[in-house]
C-alpha cells in the first residue's frame, strides 16, 4: 500500500464552463443566465446552476471541453429556484439534484434540512438573503476554498442586488461566504478573489 502525504491528496476542480450574464434592455426589462459551473471532484462530475431555458447547444458545448456530456453529470446543485439558475435541469436526466429541499434523483425525494457534505471536497451550505432557499458550494481546490453562491453574489463584493427577499440574511450570508473562502463564483460575473 502506497501512503499519500496529505499535501498530494486530490483537491477538487472549478470551472465556469458557460458565463453568466445581465444586461438590462428597457425599464424593468432584462435578460439574464446564470453562470453553470462544472466542479470535478474524486470521480464524480457536479454541475451548479443550468442557467436559462434555450442555452442547450452552449451547455454542450462547454461540457465538451471538458470531455463530458449531459449525462456523464453525476450531480446537479440548485443555489436557488429561479428561472435563469434551472432553465436546462433537463439535459441531465441521470444525476440527483440537490437543492433547498434535498436530494431529488428521478421521482425519489430525499429531505434534508441541514449544511452537508455532496463529495469529500464539496459541501453544501445554506446562504438566505437573495431567495430565502439560498444554497451555496464550498470547494476544496488547490487555490484555496471556492465557494459557488448563485446570486448572493450577481458580480462583484460590493453589487446590489434588484432582488432581495431578506436584506439582513443577505448581509449575514455575504459576511459567512466572505469569511471562509479565498475566490467566490457569483451568479452572473467572473470568479473573484476575497
Amino acid at each position: 500500500m502506497i501512503h499519500v502525504p496529505c499535501s498530494m491528496k486530490k483537491l477538487a476542480e472549478v470551472k465556469i464552463i458557460k458565463p453568466g450574464y445581465f444586461k438590462w434592455i428597457g425599464k424593468n426589462k432584462f435578460r439574464a443566465a446564470s453562470n453553470i459551473t462544472l466542479i470535478k471532484d474524486n470521480g464524480k462530475n457536479i454541475l451548479v446552476d443550468t442557467g436559462s431555458f434555450g442555452e442547450e447547444k452552449k451547455i454542450i458545448q462547454g461540457l465538451k471541453k471538458e470531455s463530458l456530456k449531459p449525462e456523464d453529470i453525476d450531480i446537479v446543485v440548485i443555489t436557488h429556484p429561479h428561472s435563469d439558475h434551472i432553465g436546462n435541469n433537463h439535459l441531465f436526466t441521470k444525476a440527483a439534484f440537490i437543492n433547498s429541499l434535498g436530494v431529488i434523483k428521478k421521482n425519489t425525494f430525499f429531505l434534508i434540512r441541514r449544511e452537508r457534505k455532496i463529495t469529500k471536497n464539496v459541501k453544501f451550505l445554506k446562504t438566505p438573503g437573495h431567495a430565502l432557499e439560498d444554497r451555496s458550494v464550498l470547494v476544496n481546490t488547490e487555490k484555496g476554498k471556492v465557494a459557488v453562491v448563485g446570486d448572493l453574489f450577481w458580480k462583484a463584493p460590493g453589487d446590489k442586488l434588484i432582488i432581495v427577499e431578506s436584506r439582513k440574511k443577505l448581509r449575514e450570508s455575504r459576511k459567512k461566504i466572505l469569511k471562509i473562502a479565498d475566490w467566490v463564483v457569483p451568479g452572473h460575473g467572473e470568479m473573484f478573489k476575497v
